[in-house]
This record gives structure tokens, sequence and C-alpha cells, in this order.
């Protein structure tokens, strides 16, 4: 069994952060990623990151190579393909699928996945949640396409998939949008466009290479079913936490954490991130800025006699 000071869960932005912080505080870390590389969603922007100062980036991946080369990475020799498989709040013990671990503090960073779609299980016309409208709407280029989601990204992905698709359905699951004015108004103004309101995809069936939905709404005057070529489904996320199961969440599945990024049911276990902010607040800013924190924190309770 080893023993780790510091043990954090993660290679995203904020895992990393938290890892050089560690390295900057003298504190021994040890950093585990569940994937077979490091970045979680950074991969996944394609656009470009005007808002993690004071440096414009082209994409995720851009600012991900600026980041690796940090000498603090290479100094804590991050190990990949090891998820956490559980945590014991009595005892300080972390099991994961390749070792146990007896750590002082354990550092949540495991980031947050995109909500699914049951009924649309299996359908190989649902577009990945990795799919850029930003840069690879073009691919849609007049076919008929179903966005499902009523918030920012839905409608900017309906925005700009419609400038390339034949039409675009939008499927709305309430009876108004919670997207911000400037997205509402966009939408307003396509042509191609229709939106479903209070609908929900009830099931799916193949027709040739086209996807038939059934819908289920709330409104008579709206079709039971519309046909596709693809489907883009933008219905938001959820905090990876699962194996978290004693640490109080809040919404959907993000870990509570006190000002000092602390969880609620330990001092020793700190959460930063998509995991613990919730999707209002997901930013790269704050992820970096709460690593320093939490970090920060825990020097100063180790330096407490």
């Amino acid at each position: 069994m080893e023993h780790v000071q510091v043990l954090i869960a993660g290679g995203g932005i904020g895992g990393l952060s938290a890892a050089i912080w560690c390295q900057r505080l003298g504190l021994s870390c040890l950093l585990v990623e569940k994937a077979d590389h490091l970045g979680g969603q950074l991969l996944q922007i394609r656009n470009e990151i005007v808002d993690l100062p004071p440096r414009v980036y082209a994409n995720g991946s851009a600012l991900l190579d600026d980041l690796l080369r940090h000498p603090a990475i290479d100094a804590v020799q991050p190990r990949l393909e090891e998820a956490i498989i559980s945590i014991d709040v009595s005892t300080r013990m972390v099991k994961t699928t390749k070792s146990d671990y007896r750590v002082d503090f354990f550092i949540a960073a495991t980031g947050a996945s995109p909500n699914e779609i049951p009924a649309l299980s299996g359908c190989k016309k649902v577009l990945t949640t990795s799919f850029s409208t930003t840069a690879q709407a073009d691919m849609l280029s007049a076919q008929d396409v179903a966005v499902i989601g009523g918030g920012d990204r839905a409608l900017e992905s309906a925005s700009n998939i419609s400038r390339f698709a034949r039409h675009v359905d939008l499927l709305v699951r309430s009876d108004h949008l919670r997207a911000r004015s400037e997205w509402i108004a966009r939408l307003e103004k396509l042509p191609n466009l229709r939106v479903f309101w209070e609908t929900e995809i009830e099931s799916y069936e193949a027709r040739q290479d086209r996807i038939a939905l059934r819908l289920r709404s709330a409104s008579n005057s709206q079709p039971a079913e519309i046909v596709v070529d693809w489907i883009l489904p933008r219905i938001g996320v959820h905090g990876n936490s699962s194996v978290f199961s004693p640490l109080a969440t809040f919404g959907d599945a993000y870990l509570k954490t006190d000002e000092f990024q602390r969880t609620s049911a330990s001092e020793w276990i700190y959460a930063l991130g998509d995991v613990s902010n919730g999707a209002p607040y997901a930013s790269l800013s704050l992820a970096v800025g709460q690593a320093m924190k939490a970090v920060k924190h825990i020097s100063l309770q180790i330096q407490q006699p």
C-alpha cells in the first residue's frame, strides 16, 4: 500500500493546476487520470479560448500544449488509465483500478460528463459530445438535424448548424428557453429552424440512412414523428461524483464544498472544477483559481502544529 500526501484525481486543467501548486508549495502529490491522456475536456474545446488571461488560445489543445510544458507536470509523473473506485472517509483509504492508497489529503477534480437520453441508446446517428458546431458544422451540409435542449449550448449549436443544414429542429422539453437573450434573438432570425415545445423523444427507428424520431409532446398541434439525418443532444452535464458516494452533492451530482473547496464529509477531501461548480459556473479560470485555494489551504493545514 502506497502512502501519498496529496492524491489528485483528474488530469484536466483543475487537477493539473493543483499538481503545479503542490510542487510550488513543497507538497508531495500524485495525480491519477482514468483516460489514457491528460487534458480532460480541454480536448473538446474547438473554439478560441479568450477568457483565460493574458493569452488567447486557438482551442483547448493549444492551451493543453502550453500546460504540459510546465516543468511541474513532468516532476509529478501523472499515472494514466487509473480510475478511482472508492474512497473511505473514516480511514483515508482510496482504492483505484490499479492500487490502494493511504492519503493525507485528496482532491477530486474529475470534471463533468454530458447527460444522456435513454431513448436514443444504441442510435448510430447521434453526434458525439465532442462534435464542434464551430469547426465541424459544414459536415452537416444539406442535412436535416435535430438539436435537443433549451440552453445556451443548444441554441448556439442550432445557430451554427443552420448555416449549412437544410432544416434544423430544436426539441425543447419545457415551454421556455433557458438560454441567454442574445441566443434567443439569434434563433428567431433563422429561416430553416422550427421549435418543438414541451417535447421529448419516445423512441427511434432507423429508416435506411435516416432516423425517425417518435415524439411525446404536450401539444396536439405538433407532429408525432420527425425524420432527420443526425441528432445532436445538448441537454447539460452532471458531475462525475458517483464514486464519491459518502460525499454530499447538489443539483446534478455536483460535490458540495465550503469556501476552501473542502467537501462536507471530511476536512481532508477537497473538490474543484466542474465536479463541484455546477454548469452555470463552469469555467477554466475558476478551476485554476480553486486549485490554488485548495492546495494553499492544505499547505496551511499541514503547517499547523
